[in-house]
């Protein structure tokens, strides 16, 4: 329900950059998932909301308002809905590991993701 809160924040406006990074993180799950075999379909919606999140923390630097293009929106929402999928086709051990190698994933490519101050 996080996710579907953030995405809503930011949709009407009230986007916050905690918002933004709930939605990060749902990203790089489902792609760490996709990646491990787990709804492998999920990578392309994965890649048009890294996209779309990018354009947005780039556009927040130049702004300090956090948004979305439509085309953001419907990724994130279709990222969120694939996300579901995946976690309740995985057993609640599995799933922490997932979350754990994300975890470790980000940690040792850390120059590599956008960061918002």
């Amino acid at each position: 329900m996080l996710e579907y809160s953030a995405l809503e924040s930011i949709t009407k406006g009230n986007g916050t950059i905690h918002d933004w990074r709930v939605l990060v993180d749902v990203l790089n799950l489902s792609e760490c998932m996709g990646r491990g075999g787990v709804g492998p379909e999920v990578l392309p919606i994965c890649q048009k909301a890294q996209e779309s999140l990018h354009k947005a923390a780039m556009r927040y630097q130049e702004t300090l308002s956090m948004g979305l293009d439509g085309e953001g929106i419907k990724a994130c929402r279709d990222l969120i809905e694939y996300a579901d999928l995946q976690q309740g086709s995985i057993s609640r051990s599995e799933f922490e590991r997932y979350i754990q190698k994300t975890k470790d994933y980000i940690r040792s490519h850390g120059d590599k993701v956008v960061e918002i101050e």
